[in-house]
């Protein structure tokens, strides 16, 4: 299971509202700050992205056979170098993020992830990109893969 948080404070309350973000608004500790918690595992899962200058919240991924996106959450860094997303018409977008949980083990993040928003025929979906993960990152979360992180290394 993967997910981030954004702290409560980077999120205006118009675009909570709008985007019904109410019930993702958590305190990790009791004296922590809130924050939106965003895990692949959601019934819904989305995450933010900025796009064209503004903060969206887009679905993450696909889930469902019935879009011709591909069936994931990610998008590999050397599948979408390669080429292979190139029909999709993939635009890259920062997911801004506070937090990272990978397998249940926490970290900061402190500029963000590097995604990819693709349209199928009814809607825009975001796709954080994945790389291979470093030894400190494996050993840390017991995962091959990590987030292709914007501006810093784990």
């Amino acid at each position: 299971m993967f997910g981030i948080s954004l702290l409560r404070r980077e999120v205006p309350d118009a675009l909570i509202q709008s985007y019904r973000l109410q019930g993702r608004i958590a305190r990790r500790t009791k004296d922590s700050d809130e924050e939106l918690l965003f895990f692949d595992q959601h019934d819904f899962p989305r995450l933010p992205v900025w796009m064209e200058g503004q903060l969206r919240f887009l679905p993450w991924g696909n889930r469902t056979s019935q879009s011709l996106l591909p069936r994931t959450h990610w998008c590999p860094f050397e599948s979408l170098d390669a080429g292979n997303w190139s029909s999709l018409q993939p635009v890259e977008v920062v997911v801004p993020a506070s937090f990272g949980c990978d397998r249940g083990v926490w970290y900061l993040i402190t500029e963000g992830i590097r995604g990819v928003v693709v349209k199928d025929r009814q809607q825009q979906v975001v796709y954080p990109i994945s790389t291979q993960a470093t030894h400190y990152y494996e050993v840390m979360t017991r995962n091959r893969r990590m987030p292709n992180f914007v501006g810093e290394t784990i």
